[in-house]
This record gives structure tokens, sequence and C-alpha cells, in this order.
């Protein structure tokens, strides 16, 4: 029998808009999306930071690579995203930063299909994937650019988009959404690409 053919999934390349920036402030609209995500506390490339990254990773790759084998569907794992839940990082210490890892994942992959996943990942790994659920969100009507250098700079960014947002009777609002486009791993510090993004709400 001859196999079912599908069409991979790939959200960089169905949604350029939300994974394509430039340095210019742009609006886009997040609609609802679904997503593997760890929420986690401390700093960031710290432990508990590294190891939520391995078990989200670890999670994704494992129900890419079943549900593929399966004859089911197969899709693009996508860039690490990450929503800072702090209203002034600048003045928050750092071990006190919380925040909510993401992977975009296609709805179509269900609760029942990442269970089974997990079980897999356990027990090949030993790791324990219990901390990564599957959630749904919608961010909405939004503003973004792409920050080129290091991480610790991203602030400058974020003020380019309030200062947008307030020039046009909008806020930007919490969380504070970043798109880690290069791997820190083999970009030098002032060369690396972050997509950075606020939600907007109307001005009260």
């Amino acid at each position: 029998m001859k196999k079912q053919e599908f069409q991979k999934i790939d959200f960089a390349k169905t949604h350029k808009d939300l994974y394509t920036a430039s340095s210019k402030v742009k609006e886009v609209v997040a609609g609802k999306a679904t997503f593997l995500s760890v929420r986690g506390k401390g700093e960031p490339g710290g432990l508990a930071f590294r190891q939520a990254i391995e078990k989200i990773y670890g999670l994704a790759y494992t129900a890419k690579f079943m549900l593929k084998s399966q004859g089911k569907l197969d899709f693009s794992v996508g860039r690490l995203e990450c929503l800072w839940h702090m209203p002034d990082a600048e003045r928050t210490p750092r071990s006190e930063w919380t925040w909510q890892l993401l992977v975009r994942i296609p709805g179509a992959v269900s609760a029942g299909d990442l269970k089974k996943a997990a079980a897999a990942v356990r027990g090949r790994r030993q790791l324990d994937t219990s901390a990564v659920e599957r959630v749904a969100w919608n961010e909405g009507r939004s503003v973004q650019l792409m920050h080129v250098g290091p991480y610790d700079k991203v602030g400058e960014s974020y003020r380019l988009l309030d200062a947008y947002a307030s020039a046009n009777g909008l806020r930007a609002a919490c969380p504070a959404h970043e798109i880690y486009i290069s791997d820190p791993r083999r970009v030098a510090p002032e060369k690396l690409k972050t997509i950075v993004r606020l939600p907007l709400t109307a001005e009260s």
C-alpha cells in the first residue's frame, strides 16, 4: 500500500509576518496558536532555564518523529520563544525573572499524542517532560521589530516599541515576547538576532 503523503507544516513559512522582522517597528496580528510551554523562574541561561529548553525540545522532536512515522502529520520544530512576565525587568533581580518558554506546534498534535511522546522520551532518555504543557494562546494585535545585538541590550528595542505605541495612542503591555533567531552557541553576541514583540491595548 502506498504511504500517505502529507505536506510538512512550517510556521516560519506560513506565518512569515510573525517569524521575520526588520529594525523598523511593525504592527502584526498573532492569532490563536498552539504551543508546548514550560514555566519557570530564574536567570535566563541559568540551570532551570537550560533544563526547561532540554525538556521542551525533547518532547517536541519526539512528538514530531512519532507522528511522522505513524503517517499522521509532519511539522518543523520551531524556534525557541519566551514570554517574560515582568512589568519592569530592569528593576527586577535576574534571579527573580519569571519566564514561559514556548515552541509552536500544530493544533492537530493532541494531548494524547503528547502523552505517548512523553512516555517515549522518558523511556529512551530518562527525561521527565511532565513540566511541559500544551497551551493555546491568542496574542492578538502587537508590535514587533528585530533586535540585533546582545541579549542584555534588548531593553533598547522594547523602548522603541513602547514609543511607537504611545505615539499612536496605544499602550504596549506584558508579557514581553522574544523569538530567538540566532543560536548563541554559534553567533557572536553583537550579531544575535531576536524578534521582540509586545501586545497592544487601547490607551485608557
